[in-house]
């Protein structure tokens, strides 16, 4: 029986992982860096740190992650602002199932927590979540189990007890490794076999995760 549902936030809450993808084009610009499309993938679920160990990785220990990423979430933010925060499909009818059946939800995210609560506030859905989990408050991001053992506790549960909600790889293996039952609802990156290995259900949308409470 499911106790607690642990949700992402990137690209399973709100559709912001194209908006991401975006910004990062645009800091990008006249800068030279002609992959970043091709390297984004492997950052989706990874916090700072991790994203940083994959930048260096593609494009060397003196390129400036720092600098980059700053003026990357400059854009990000010009985003939002224009276009505000696109809810997932479901969403809404979720967080409201869970209200109604009494089941605690935390946000389990690589984001950093102050981003995260900013646009749970915005969203009009902070209240239906016990709390946040951040990127910047673990020391090993996803695909390392911490954020969801962290969030688990939060909520009071066994991680065996825990639903997992996840859109990326580095995520559904995190919440595997945590020992939580995990549903992936893939946005931007499709499972292979590895991956639907590791879930318990990959279904289209948020929607179709109500009637998986009464069965996982």
């Amino acid at each position: 029986m499911i106790e607690a549902v642990l949700f992402d936030m990137d690209g399973l809450m709100f559709d912001t992982e194209r908006m991401w993808a975006e910004a990062w084009g645009l800091a990008a610009r006249g800068t030279g860096l002609e992959n970043v499309q091709t390297v984004l993938p492997s950052m989706r679920g990874r916090n700072r740190e991790g994203c940083r160990q994959v930048c260096l990785a593609a494009w060397g220990e003196d390129f400036d992650f720092d600098g980059f990423q700053a003026k990357a979430r400059r854009e990000m933010a010009a985003l939002v602002e224009a276009r505000g925060l696109p809810k997932k499909p479901g969403l809404d009818a979720l967080l409201q199932e869970l209200e109604r059946r009494g089941l605690p939800a935390v946000v389990a995210t690589s984001t950093r927590r102050a981003t995260t609560e900013g646009y749970l506030a915005q969203a009009e859905v902070a209240r239906y979540f016990r709390g946040v989990v951040g990127g910047n408050d673990v020391s090993r991001g996803k695909p390392d189990p911490e954020v969801f053992l962290k969030a688990a506790a939060l909520a009071g549960a066994d991680p065996a007890r825990c639903l997992v909600l996840e859109d990326s790889p580095n995520g559904v293996q995190a919440g595997a490794a945590a020992g939580c039952r995990v549903v992936m609802v893939p946005d931007l990156t499709a499972p292979d076999e590895a991956l639907r290995a590791l879930a318990a259900a990959v279904v289209p949308d948020l929607f179709a995760v109500i009637p998986l409470l009464d069965t996982l």
